[in-house]
C-alpha cells in the first residue's frame, strides 16, 4: 500500500471540490462588500460636500431630508435661499404644485430667476402673510426658510392651508447672521402644531418639522 507525499496530499486538496475555491469566492465577497461600503461613504461625502460648497448638487441632501415626493402641493415661504424652493419644485414634478410666497417685488425676480434657471415651474405669488389667497387644505407640503420668512406670522395660514396629515417643514440656515436655534424654531412652531420636533441638526443647518392632525 502507497503513502502519499505531502505534495501529493496538497494537489489532492487542490482537486476536492469546496476547499479553497470557496475560500476565494468568500475573499472575494468580502472585498465587493468593502467596496460597496467605500463608495457609499464617497457618495454621502460628495454630497456633503457639494452642500457646503455651494455646487446645485448641494440640495440633494436637503431635498431628501425634507421629504417632498413627485405630485405634492407644496407652499414655500421666504426667499433667502430661492435654489432649494426650484429643486423642491423639480421633485415636486409637474403632477404636483409648486407655489412661493413673496413678501416683495425682490423676493419675486429672486424666486422667478432661481425657478427659470432650474427649468421649473413655480407660481409666485404676493400678499399679506396672513391673507393667502388658498383655500383650506389645498396643499400637502409647507416650506419655511426659517430666517428671511417671518415664522410666527405665516404659521397660522399654514395650519389653514394644509390638509389634514400635510406637512409643515423649517429650515434654519444657522450660518447666516441672527438666524434662530432649530429648538427655538420648534418651540414656535409647537404653539400652532402638535409634535414639532427637530428632525435634523448637522453643520449648521436644521430642519424643524410637524404635522397638521388628521381632525384639525
Amino acid at each position: 500500500m502507497s503513502t502519499a507525499t505531502p505534495s501529493q496530499s496538497e494537489d489532492s486538496a487542490l482537486k476536492r471540490p469546496g476547499r479553497r475555491v470557496l475560500k476565494v469566492a468568500n475573499a472575494s465577497e468580502s472585498k465587493s462588500r468593502l467596496l460597496i461600503v467605500a463608495l457609499s461613504d464617497v457618495l454621502a461625502s460628495n454630497i456633503l460636500v457639494r452642500w457646503l460648497r455651494g455646487d446645485p448638487g448641494r440640495y440633494e441632501l436637503l431635498t431628501r431630508m425634507i421629504g417632498a415626493r413627485l405630485g405634492d402641493r407644496m407652499l414655500s415661504f421666504g426667499a433667502g435661499d430661492p435654489g432649494l424652493v426650484s429643486a423642491l419644485a423639480k421633485v415636486t414634478g409637474l403632477s404636483g404644485r409648486a407655489v412661493a410666497h413673496a413678501a416683495s417685488p425682490e423676493e419675486a425676480r429672486q424666486l422667478t430667476f432661481a425657478a427659470d434657471a432650474a427649468g421649473v415651474l413655480v407660481e409666485i405669488v404676493e400678499s399679506a402673510p396672513a391673507a393667502l389667497p388658498f383655500e383650506e387644505g389645498d396643499f400637502d407640503l409647507a416650506l419655511v426658510d426659517a430666517v428671511s420668512a417671518p415664522v410666527g406670522a405665516v404659521l397660522p395660514e399654514i395650519r389653514r392651508v394644509l390638509r389634514p396629515g400635510g406637512r409643515v417643514v423649517l429650515v434654519v440656515r444657522q450660518k447666516v447672521a441672527g438666524a434662530p436655534l432649530p429648538q427655538q424654531v420648534q418651540e414656535a412652531t409647537s404653539q400652532h402644531f402638535r409634535g414639532a420636533r427637530v428632525l435634523f441638526e448637522r453643520d449648521g443647518f436644521g430642519i424643524v418639522e410637524a404635522l397638521k392632525g388628521q381632525h384639525s
